[in-house]
């Protein structure tokens, strides 16, 4: 039994040191409100274990300036793998407005909290993701 406890207790560790990252932010529809992307977001599983992600909610800001949020569906990351999981994401046009053909690439911010299944419990893990200036240049644009 306390194999298992201290098992669980390093796969939590690794787990809790997930990488997140944006692999593609497409614009998809544009308006004076909003701007719709289809995002995709890697996830990669530093633990041993095949983790079941349940919802994932996450925000993205420029700046500190709250561009808009989003949801992600469950899925499977496999042990010591990866996975791409893509989602619509609802960015607030305005805020777009003052960084689109600004000189200067904003700080964007990619912050989340996901739930795993692992073994007998539910847990809650938060991440943050600070995409590089070419990163955030591309999603600015939308390309």
């Amino acid at each position: 039994m306390l194999a298992i406890g201290i098992f669980g207790y390093i796969q939590y560790l690794s787990v809790s040191d997930l990488h997140v990252s944006i692999i593609q932010s497409k614009v998809v529809d544009r308006n004076d409100t909003g701007t719709l992307y289809s995002l995709q977001l890697q996830f990669n599983n530093p633990s041993l274990l095949f983790l079941n992600v349940g919802k994932t909610n996450f925000v993205v800001s420029a700046n500190g300036e709250n561009l808009g949020s989003g949801v992600l569906q469950p899925s499977v990351i496999p042990a010591l793998g990866k996975t791409v999981a893509q989602t619509p994401f609802l960015a607030d046009t305005t805020v777009l407005n003052k960084y689109n053909n600004a000189n200067s690439v904003p700080s964007l911010k990619l912050t989340g909290t996901s739930q795993y299944n692992v073994l007998f419990a539910t847990v809650s893990i938060p991440f943050t993701y600070y995409p590089t200036q070419d990163e955030a240049r591309a999603f600015i644009d939308g390309t």
